[in-house]
């Protein structure tokens, strides 16, 4: 799991004129709060060498010309490259440590806040993902529901808007803009 600042940027290096559900699809996938129903809709049940066939048999699944949920393959396909490059070096650092997990979702958070402040179009698209509702009548992948959505999206964009100063010594700018910028380029080149 990345964050939803890593997510926004990764979605906005793919396609920076995107519709604004294709923005919210690239963060709601995060709604679970239960991480392990989150372990399933991300496939990190599974063993690492089996998730991106599950991710590519998924994506087979999703109607991609649907601009939520092109953001959410894109979401977990992130998700999965970070949980290589970003959690395991993390966990494999300070998964001895007491309370080692809430520390690391400490630090992404504080990697969101920092580019959140530092991102000229961030709260711009936040007022309009907070604006945007998702349309009625229709099953959302990975346990998203409208309702859902728009109480993640705005309690997101909170917490955010109130983490001034916030910077993450694990996870600087330094890292997240070009892993952002390689995993969109590999998105690309995956799914056109």
């Amino acid at each position: 799991m990345s964050s939803a600042m890593v997510h926004l940027t990764c979605a906005k290096v793919y396609d920076p004129n995107a519709p604004t559900l294709f923005y919210t699809g690239n963060i709601v996938p995060d709604l679970l709060s239960a991480r392990e129903a989150k372990d399933i809709t991300h496939f990190r049940h599974l063993p690492p060498e089996k998730r991106m066939d599950a991710l590519l048999r998924f994506g087979e699944t999703l109607e991609l010309s649907d601009p939520l949920e092109k953001g959410v393959l894109l979401h977990l396909f992130l998700d999965l490259h970070w949980d290589q490059l970003g959690y395991e070096p993390y966990r494999k650092a300070h998964g001895e440590e007491a309370g080692w997990f809430a520390r690391y979702r400490q630090e992404i958070f504080l990697a969101s806040a920092h580019l959140y402040h530092r991102t000229p179009w961030a709260r711009e698209l936040f007022f309009e993902m907070n604006r945007t509702f998702l349309p009625t009548g229709k099953t959302y992948p990975c346990g998203i529901t409208r309702e859902g959505a728009q109480a993640f999206v705005s309690g997101t964009w909170y917490r955010l808007l109130n983490a001034t100063g916030a910077v993450s010594e694990d996870f600087p700018a330094s890292f997240t803009l070009p892993f952002a910028k390689d995993v969109a380029e590999d998105f690309r080149k995956q799914f056109g």
